[in-house]
């Protein structure tokens, strides 16, 4: 499988994991050129980073470079636009990213729990 977007090459949640993840998502959805994309991300309730257009532009050449998207050209009313689908590959890579989401959900609630103790004891001290 391709590289993936953590810092070094690393698949992961570094520079621009957790947008990939994102948008292979809306696309796992349904197809969408860039500027659908981008509006459908931002009403997304899990997600609450807002990012220039450019950087989901960037973001959508690196995936179809990488092979996780690919996409077809669509005539219509205005410019050409290119409505981009989520690949075999893509797939691939979004079932990894949900399964390490998953484990940092689990290690995100342990550390709450850990502070939550240590704040009681704390509030016990007092």
């Amino acid at each position: 499988m391709p590289g993936g977007f953590g810092r070094g090459g690393r698949r992961g949640f570094g520079q621009g994991g957790v947008l990939a993840a994102m948008l292979l998502l809306l696309l796992k959805e349904k197809p969408g050129h860039g500027y659908e994309i981008i509006q459908r991300l931002n009403e997304l309730n899990f997600y609450r980073f807002q990012h220039d257009p450019g950087v989901i532009y960037r973001m959508l050449r690196k995936m179809e470079m990488n092979g996780f998207i690919t996409y077809s050209l669509q005539e219509g009313e205005g410019p050409i636009r290119k409505v981009y689908r989520i690949t075999s590959i893509g797939e691939m890579f979004l079932k990894e990213m949900a399964k390490e989401i998953k484990e940092l959900s689990k290690l995100f609630s342990k550390f709450l729990e850990e502070y939550e103790r240590l704040s009681k004891n704390k509030e016990a001290e007092k």
